[in-house]
């Protein structure tokens, strides 16, 4: 198990809850406003889920997730400081907080990618060097130990959410086969693993040493929620609406993504997660 540092359940609990009631709120402003689907991508013509289509998929995984013991699991953050975990959490807190901002302050295709590889990788990265000093190194992202026990979870999400009913259909105009090529591994690269990196492996182990398990899982959702701007942007019927939707699809997302790696430490199941999410030839190898 993870070494955690000691704390009262109450607290911990109370900001769990106030955080799962941000997402009951939005879920509760869009069923108000009358809105069945909500944008689940920033491309021009593309279809988002219904309102069933982005809860249910992952919830059944979490679901699975609490059912399915993990019988093993790697030990992370052992034997660091706690002052060293609280000044890399804050900065990582305060990264995902600059990334939406600077993207809205250099709009642009090209921008984005490269802010994101700034602020989500190179200056992560940098920060752990200078702050770490002659202390130990973090290390977050272990040898999987369990295999199994996540693939059930993610099996379930895959099958409730891309086959059946509640399946998106692929309705957006695509470009040429090159451009979409690279496209592509573009967003595999800085979407589907870098976001998990940050995200899960990096930011919300450390927040789990330092509020718990259930807060970190809440606040990172909610910070990953927050860096799909361009998603709320998108949206026609207004920023509250906007908002609503991107914590009813990328922050219902998160959550799932951030209860599998807390309770597994599997990486590369949440990873492959990711890429089935983005990566367009599976919706087109599904029909």
């Amino acid at each position: 198990m993870v070494t955690t540092s000691p704390r009262t359940a109450g607290p911990t609990g109370i900001l769990t809850a106030a955080g799962l009631a941000v997402f009951a709120a939005a879920y509760g402003w869009l069923l108000a406003t009358g809105t069945t689907e909500v944008t689940g991508s920033a491309d021009s013509g593309a279809t988002g889920p219904s309102l069933l289509g982005a809860l249910l998929p992952a919830l059944v995984a979490v679901l699975i997730a609490l059912v399915v013991a993990p019988h093993a699991r790697p030990v992370v953050l052992d034997g660091v400081p706690t002052d060293q975990l609280r000044r890399e959490a804050l900065v990582l807190v305060g990264l995902a907080v600059a990334f939406p901002l600077s993207v809205l302050a250099v709009p642009g295709d090209l921008a984005y990618p490269l802010l994101k590889v700034g602020l989500l990788l190179v200056a992560p990265l940098a920060a752990f060097r200078l702050m770490r000093g002659t202390g130990p190194v973090a290390r977050t992202v272990p040898r999987p130990l369990v295999w199994a026990a996540p693939s059930a979870a993610a099996l379930a999400w895959f099958l409730t959410s891309h086959v059946g009913p509640l399946a998106v259909p692929l309705t957006q105009q695509l470009p040429d086969p090159v451009t979409l090529a690279v496209v592509s591994l573009v967003t595999l690269l800085t979407a589907s693993v870098l976001e998990e990196f940050f995200y899960r492996a990096w930011l919300q182990t450390r927040l789990e040493r330092l509020i718990g398990v259930g807060p970190a899982v809440v606040g990172q959702a909610l910070l990953f929620a927050a860096m799909h701007v361009g998603h709320i942007l998108a949206n026609t019927a207004g920023i509250a609406t906007g908002v609503a939707g991107a914590l009813a699809v990328q922050g219902v997302f998160g959550l799932m993504q951030g209860v599998l790696w807390a309770r597994y430490r599997n990486i590369w199941v949440i990873v492959a997660i990711h890429v089935v999410t983005n990566l367009v030839y599976v919706d087109l190898l599904l029909g």
